[in-house]
This record gives structure tokens, C-alpha cells and sequence, in this order.
């Protein structure tokens, strides 16, 4: 008779998670109070003579990135803490219609972005693009029931959401910088703020799995 062993993987301390859940929930925060938030005013003031006239795409993308930002906190700590039951599951749906909404509408923005502005726009395509790829393929890993694929590929959907706090918070200090022109930065950015987290991020999902004893046993076949 034989049997398949489960997936036995050694998770980061929970007090690493929690710091590090800590602060993006602290920069989550400050991108809703500074800037998502006054596009709840639906006035030409709050979203100003550049956007309002393309408020039919910004809602859906800032609403959806919104949800996805503060359901894909939470399904961090329970993903990384193994708690994952009906809450995981359910918050797991929300992220994934959060991200996909966010997606409609950048595709939609970047179709209404003016054409003097190309790298701007193309930059806002490969971050929707990079978007709807890594959470589809954390929703087909799962379908196959590869939790540590899913698990990874989680952590660079994430990185890739928070790319609207990573452009936001670096945006608005390079341009006070003077650092470049605004438009300059506002370029520099619509890639920066996704491909160098994601960059970054890689190499630690990869440490994960080379550090001793972490996921050294994937399947075992026990013969009786």
C-alpha cells in the first residue's frame, strides 16, 4: 500500500511576518488617507482637470487596488501562518475580484493616457499585464493544489498590488527632490514601482527554499 507524505515546509517566525505585514499595512494606510481617499469627493476638485475626465477607468483601478491591498494583508498573515480555512478561502475571492477590477481599469486608463506620454502608459500596461499574470497563477497553482506554488506566486501578486503605494510614497519624494522633471519621474516610475520589488522579491522566495530543512521533504512514498 502506498501513501503520499504531505508538504512539510518550516515557515518564517511569525514575529518577522508580523513586522513585515506591520509595515506595509502602515504604508497601505498612508496611500488611503493621502491619496485614494480624496477620490471618494466625486468633484472636479478632488480628482482634478487630468483625471477627471478619465474617472471612469481611475475608480475602478485606485476601488480595486484598494481591496486588493487591504485583502491581500490579511491573506498574507494566514497564508505564511498556515491558517487557512473558510476566512482564507473567501478573503482569497475578494483579492482576486479586487485585482481583477484593478486590472479593467488600468487597461482602460492606459487607452486614455494622452500619447505624449508613451512610456508612462507602457509601464501601466506591463504592471496590469504583470497583475492579472502572477494572480492567475497563484489561482491555478492552488487549483492544482501546489500550496508552496501558490504561496509564492502570492507573495509576487502582493508586490505587485503594492505597487500603488510603492509609486505613490517614491513619486511624490523624487519629485519634492527635484530629482527629475515630473513627468520625468512619473515615467521612471509606471515601472520602477512594480519590476524593482518584484526584482527584490524573487531572490528571497528563492533563499526560502535553499535555507536547510526548509521544504526538504515535498513527497514521500511509504511502502507497508
Amino acid at each position: 500500500m502506498a501513501a503520499v507524505a504531505p508538504l512539510v515546509v518550516r515557515g518564517p517566525s511569525r514575529l518577522l511576518i508580523a513586522t513585515v505585514l506591520g509595515a506595509l499595512a502602515l504604508g497601505a494606510l498612508w496611500f488611503i488617507l493621502h491619496n485614494a481617499w480624496q477620490y471618494t469627493h466625486y468633484n472636479l476638485q478632488s480628482y482634478t482637470d487630468y483625471y477627471w475626465p478619465r474617472r471612469g477607468a481611475l475608480i475602478p483601478h485606485i476601488t480595486g487596488g484598494v481591496i486588493a491591498i487591504s485583502a491581500g494583508l490579511i491573506q498574507l498573515w494566514l497564508g505564511l501562518t498556515n491558517r487557512v480555512g473558510v476566512l482564507h478561502r473567501t478573503l482569497g475571492k475578494v483579492y482576486v475580484l479586487g485585482a481583477l477590477l484593478g486590472c479593467v481599469g488600468g487597461y482602460y486608463m492606459v487607452l486614455t493616457i494622452p500619447a505624449k506620454y508613451p512610456v508612462y502608459a507602457a509601464g501601466l500596461f506591463m504592471l496590469s499585464t504583470a497583475w492579472l499574470i502572477t494572480t492567475s497563477m497563484a489561482i491555478v497553482a492552488i487549483r492544482y493544489r501546489n500550496v508552496a506554488q501558490h504561496r509564492d506566486w502570492m507573495v509576487r501578486s502582493y508586490t505587485v498590488t503594492f505597487a500603488f503605494v510603492t509609486f505613490r510614497l517614491i513619486d511624490q519624494w523624487l519629485t519634492r527632490s527635484h530629482i527629475a522633471a515630473g513627468d520625468d519621474v512619473d515615467a521612471i516610475m509606471a515601472w520602477a514601482c512594480w519590476s524593482v520589488p518584484l526584482l527584490l522579491a524573487e531572490p528571497l522566495i528563492q533563499l526560502r527554499k535553499l535555507r536547510p530543512g526548509r521544504a526538504s521533504i515535498r513527497q514521500r512514498t511509504l511502502t507497508t
